[in-house]
């Protein structure tokens, strides 16, 4: 299976970083699934049109699907040669699975906020939960994800993919995709131009506090949740045991459409491998 340590190391740090706790088999297998999920996730950041997106997009689950045939068919692409290997593995995720993954960036083509909160969490359940869910079956097959289990990885991928909108904020902004609820805006004082534009950045700070506490919402569910999940899994969610520490910071920011937020590599090691010894995520 081909490695992707070296590139996740770049594109995807914190779940590289957690992903090395596992035994080398199946630390591979978490980085075919990762490098597959940077793959469709980076499309609209590459494109300058979204109908090039959406056919980038169309390409990728039709390529997820060809593995799945009978008999597969491989495209020649390091991702796909690899995910055709993975696809065999105790615990894989199957093909709606994985087109599912991809259907799911499609909303990343568009522009304007969501249109409501609710959307907003679909989104992140269909993006970062749905990653983690995976990731969870590759470690332990038998993982059952209804319960407390099942609703402690919702929360932990809750927690943070809405640490990521708040983290990639300066970027979505830019972009035209702010991370707000179209309410949000409206109740802040702010129009999708002063968003674009990057003006009244107090307005901006102010009108992220339904992020904060989505965000804190997930976390008081995972405190509630997360001791019925077993050690196994640590690989495949550890890296939320480093949201505290952005969320942390980003609430120190002034103007969030220029601030982005990193934390220093040293500490986030040290909070990985605290997290994996007590088991407090």
């Amino acid at each position: 299976m081909t490695d992707f340590d070296a590139e996740l190391e770049k594109t995807d740090p914190d779940r590289r970083m957690a992903a090395l706790f596992a035994p080398p088999e199946l630390r591979g297998r978490l980085m075919t699934l990762y490098a597959f999920y940077h793959e469709i996730a980076k499309v609209p950041d590459t494109v300058s049109e979204a109908v090039v997106g959406e056919m980038r997009l169309a390409w990728a689950r039709e390529a997820v699907t060809d593995l799945f045939a009978d008999p597969p068919k491989v495209r020649r692409h390091d991702i796909y040669e690899a995910l055709s290997e993975l696809r065999l593995a105790p615990g894989a995720p199957d093909r709606e699975a994985l087109v599912t993954l991809v259907e799911a960036r499609a909303a990343d083509l568009g522009e304007g906020p969501f249109p409501t909160r609710e959307d907003r969490r679909d989104y992140v359940d269909r993006t970062a939960v749905a990653l983690m869910r995976l990731a969870a079956k590759l470690l332990k097959p038998d993982l059952d994800l209804g319960g407390e289990p099942g609703a402690a990885i919702m929360a932990a991928g809750r927690m943070w993919g809405f640490t990521g909108l708040l983290r990639a904020f300066p970027a979505l902004c830019s972009a035209g995709r702010p991370p707000f609820a179209a309410d949000e805006i409206a109740g802040a004082g702010l129009t999708e131009t002063d968003i674009a534009k990057g003006l009244k950045p107090d307005l901006a700070v102010a009108a992220r506090a339904g992020l904060f506490k989505a965000a804190a919402e997930a976390r008081a569910m995972l405190r509630r949740t997360r001791a019925s999940l077993p050690p196994d899994v640590f690989p495949a969610l550890g890296y939320v045991s480093l949201a505290n520490g952005y969320l942390g910071a980003l609430k120190h920011v002034s103007d969030p459409y220029r601030e982005a937020i990193e934390r220093p590599l040293l500490s986030r090691q040290w909070r990985l491998t605290w997290a994996s010894l007590t088991g407090r995520i």
